[in-house]
């Protein structure tokens, strides 16, 4: 079915229920992490039968293939802003104070580390959210690579190196503000003249 054309009430349906489903996995695995959460504890959340269910999502793998989805989804709002026509200083600024915004949110953040230590123990799972990823990291790639071509931004290692480095960064400094309970919005200022200085030419 073309992406442009309007879903069946039957399929918009599907849609949202799969959409509830996904929401209370997200929060179930949130409070008691992957592993201490069960497919039961799950339809408790959604007040779904655990048939319907299984119906839905076999098992807390296929749950995370559409959480991978859902990621990949919501960051697409922050690859439009890196693919933009703005002068790339100040495009690189809003990525890093929305992104550190994003990332600083409790719930985002949890699920984050979450799935990451699932990740590290499964690889099919690592593919899954590297993908989802991947457009962040090729737009923030292509910024970088303008600001050098520009001028503006000086090389010193290979631009995916860097783009990564900029996106680890941003995460891990929004993990650290949410144990220490400190101030993220002065977290993400001091981050975002740290990222600057390092990248100018």
């Amino acid at each position: 079915m073309p992406k442009d054309e309007p879903l069946s009430k039957r399929d918009a349906a599907l849609k949202e229920r799969r959409l509830h489903i996904l929401s209370a996995a997200i929060d179930c695995l949130v409070e008691k992490g992957f592993h201490n959460t069960g497919m039961r504890d799950i339809a408790k959340r959604a007040e779904v039968s655990l048939g319907n269910l299984y119906n839905h999502f076999p098992g807390k793998h296929d749950m995370l293939i559409g959480i991978a989805e859902l990621e990949g989804d919501e960051l697409s709002q922050f690859v439009d802003v890196l693919s933009g026509d703005q002068p790339v200083q100040e495009t690189l600024k809003h990525f890093v104070q929305d992104y550190g915004a994003y990332t600083s949110h409790r719930e985002a953040a949890i699920l984050s580390l979450e799935i990451t230590a699932e990740a590290m123990r499964e690889q099919d799972i690592a593919d899954l959210f590297l993908r989802a990823r991947a457009p962040l990291t090729s737009a923030l790639v292509k910024l970088l690579e303008r600001g050098v071509d520009e001028g503006i931004f000086r090389k010193t290692a290979p631009t995916s190196q860097t783009a990564c480095f900029i996106l680890d960064l941003i995460e891990s400094s929004a993990a650290r503000t949410l144990v220490e309970g400190s101030e993220a919005q002065n977290h993400r200022n001091g981050l975002e003249g740290f990222v600057l200085a390092t990248l100018k030419d």
